[in-house]
């Protein structure tokens, strides 16, 4: 039986940032490059979904000098690039062709976005400015320590769970409170908007909490990042279904449900 060909490709969440402590994408630069390879030798497209650069913590300039044989290679490869919040800046530069707030690949029903969109705390209609803060605190962190914002953020969980019944955050989305704080703010809060998404697509891919995962029968797709050990992407194939793998290994991500 023949192998069904893979048209398209999508990652996100990558913060390409200057190669210094703050950098968390720097760790999985050599199997970032392996990948892109791979995308081309598929002759596949490529689609990063948002936040792409991290331009919250880092200088624009800093971020090309460092990672400017990617940038070129993603221009070779004529990725298109879904705006995130970390890289809300581009927003300033939609006339160019491959940049986007989100994408539906051709002759599909499958709509790509970041996610920030359906996040309270990070929505860039109201609470941006806020949450832009709360990255440079993390940055502060990462400059005494490159793990101690995750150690951070895992404390916070933790903390979360042993007191759920003392408080509710503040940005808590209308999903059930119990279900929400349990798994951490990071996967629940995306379940009405890719609701909403679904009910005109097939399929939905998101990025943004850095959790890959599946849900709503795999229609719900969230891409994970390229900061933590184990990077993700999405696959596409010619019959439009979506798969879920890690890389290098390629070997599928365990499906979830809401």
């Amino acid at each position: 039986m023949a192998k069904t060909r893979i048209t398209d490709y999508i990652v996100s969440d990558t913060h390409l940032a200057d190669g210094g402590r703050r950098d968390d994408f720097k760790k999985n630069k050599k199997e970032f490059k392996s990948f892109l390879r791979f995308v081309q030798k598929q002759k596949a497209r490529l689609t990063i979904a948002g936040d792409f650069l991290e331009l919250w913590q880092t200088n624009p300039v800093a971020i090309a000098g460092t990672y400017s044989d990617i940038l070129n290679e993603l221009i070779a490869m004529r990725a298109r690039i879904v705006i995130g919040n970390h890289d809300y800046y581009l927003t300033h530069f939609r006339k160019l062709k491959f940049l986007c707030d989100s994408y539906t690949i051709p002759g599909t029903r499958i709509i790509i976005k970041h996610g920030h969109q359906f996040d309270r705390f990070n929505d860039p209609e109201r609470l941006m400015h806020l949450a832009r803060l709360a990255a440079l605190s993390g940055g502060v962190m990462e400059d005494i320590h490159p793990d101690l914002d995750d150690k951070a953020m895992d404390f916070l969980q933790r903390l979360r769970k042993n007191f759920n019944a003392a408080f509710r955050p503040a940005w808590a989305p209308g999903t059930q409170r119990k279900e929400y704080l349990a798994r951490g703010g990071n996967f629940s809060e995306y379940l009405r908007g890719a609701q909403a998404l679904l009910k005109k697509y097939d399929y939905c891919i998101l990025g943004h909490t850095h959790q890959p995962g599946t849900a709503f029968g795999g229609r719900y797709v969230n891409s994970g990042s390229w900061t933590s050990k184990k990077p993700t992407y999405v696959e596409v194939d010619a019959n439009a279904q979506c798969t879920l793998r890690y890389w290098p290994s390629r070997r599928r991500v365990r499906p979830t449900s809401p």
